[in-house]
């Protein structure tokens, strides 16, 4: 029978940034327990720290809204409302902004004092229009973020084809989200979890939790199929499973359910964009080595990981039509991953009433590359009684219960 100060379930994004922000700032004994399953979503993710795009409801890069013709066609004559994004609350712009703000220095951090490359690239995130009903869609984003012009531009379409050459013959223009960056997912992900090691964090992987023990009220440790393990803090970072572990530390139910998106990976390219791209079809990142990544359907069907031919199609004709280069490409691999979905989009995050010794942090959807940081920073802060940085009560489990 083992002890721990810390306990963390999940090795994703969200698990590894726990563990390596708690051993870099405390002294804790920390053990991460994971087990990987098909879907896992640090995996499948773009790597967009596209802190602004995402909350302005640029979302996985579909953007799912009617056309003006079409609003009216459906009217038949009658008054149409006005479009709207849909924009994320206020205290999902500072929780994501701040994380963003975050990964200059992080990434110095653990390439100087780890040894580990997790590829940060400031290419700012473009929003790239086909016609006036695109127009009248970023004119709404950027009505909704008058505080955050400094960090939005518009682009002409001559500046457009100037900064990106390749871009279709068809776009009209772009707003460009200059502090919306990207990573290598894969890297950061093990960059965390390297540094977390160095710094003395056990990492036990392969590894399914059977079982939360409890001591009245109290969480006090885990079971495994070979080991018991005690603890004075569980924290539930296991993504799209999170309410399974929620169930066996609470005896309730949490709505963090799996959202399903599928990817399309090109062959490698020599450099054909700067920056990332977003359209009303799909969004487009060229990655470090020069593979070109289009993503994300947007999907609730349960754990399902398959790929269907409807959905990579319409990605691929998305990206065709945005980048007509990629028609002289190839297809390397397709796959699925599995965001954890909550009913508001926004995280779950922090203590359970009624419960002691157990932690939240799942429920990221699409954001939890771009959130990680904050969320490792904000729980170290729980753990040792610290006031947190940001509010917590927006992203608490009590939310669905009221």
């Amino acid at each position: 029978m083992k002890h721990y100060d810390v306990i963390i379930a999940g090795g994703g994004a969200i698990g590894a940034a726990c563990a390596y922000f708690l051993s870099r700032d405390t002294d804790l004994t920390i053990a991460l327990i994971d087990i990987k399953k098909p879907g896992n979503a640090s995996r499948a993710s773009a790597g967009g720290l596209w802190a602004i795009g995402e909350s302005v409801g640029l979302g996985c890069g579909v953007i799912f809204f009617k056309t003006l013709s079409k609003l009216q066609s459906e009217a038949k004559g009658k008054d149409v409302p006005v479009m709207r994004p849909h924009q994320l609350p206020d205290c999902f712009f500072e929780f994501a902004l701040t994380s963003n703000n975050m990964y200059p220095e992080l990434h110095k951090e653990l390439l100087n004092k780890h040894g580990v490359d997790f590829k940060f690239e400031r290419t700012g995130l473009k929003f790239v229009m086909y016609n006036q009903d695109d127009k009248v869609y970023a004119d709404q984003i950027l009505s909704g973020i008058p505080h955050l012009s400094d960090q939005v531009r518009w682009l002409s379409e001559e500046e457009l084809k100037a900064e990106e050459p390749y871009i279709t013959e068809d776009a009209i223009g772009a707003i460009d989200f200059t502090c919306d960056h990207q990573v290598n997912p894969y890297r950061l992900v093990d960059a965390y979890l390297e540094g977390a090691r160095q710094n003395g964090v056990q990492l036990i992987l392969n590894t399914q939790i059977d079982e939360v023990l409890r001591d009245g009220n109290r969480v006090v440790g885990v079971q495994t199929a070979d080991d018991t393990y005690h603890c004075n803090t569980l924290i539930n970072a296991t993504g799209a499973w999170a309410n399974e572990l929620f169930q066996k530390a609470t005896d309730k139910e949490m709505p963090v359910y799996p959202v399903k998106g599928q990817i399309v990976l090109s062959e490698r390219l020599p450099k054909v964009l700067r920056g990332c791209i977003s359209t009303s079809d799909c969004y487009v990142a060229q990655k470090d080595n020069g593979e070109i990544l289009i993503g994300s359907s947007t999907e609730e069907k349960g754990f399902d990981t398959t790929n269907s031919l409807d959905k990579i199609t319409e990605l691929s004709q998305g990206a065709t039509k945005c980048l007509p280069i990629l028609k002289q490409s190839n297809i390397k691999r397709c796959w699925a991953g599995l965001r954890p979905g909550t009913p508001d989009e926004l995280p779950v995050l922090g203590k359970t009433p009624g419960i002691e010794g157990y932690l939240n942090a799942c429920g990221h959807f699409r954001t939890g590359i771009l959130t990680s940081a904050i969320t490792g920073k904000l729980i170290t802060e729980l753990v040792m009684g610290k006031p947190t940085s940001l509010d917590l009560a927006p992203f608490s489990v009590e939310r669905f219960y009221s």
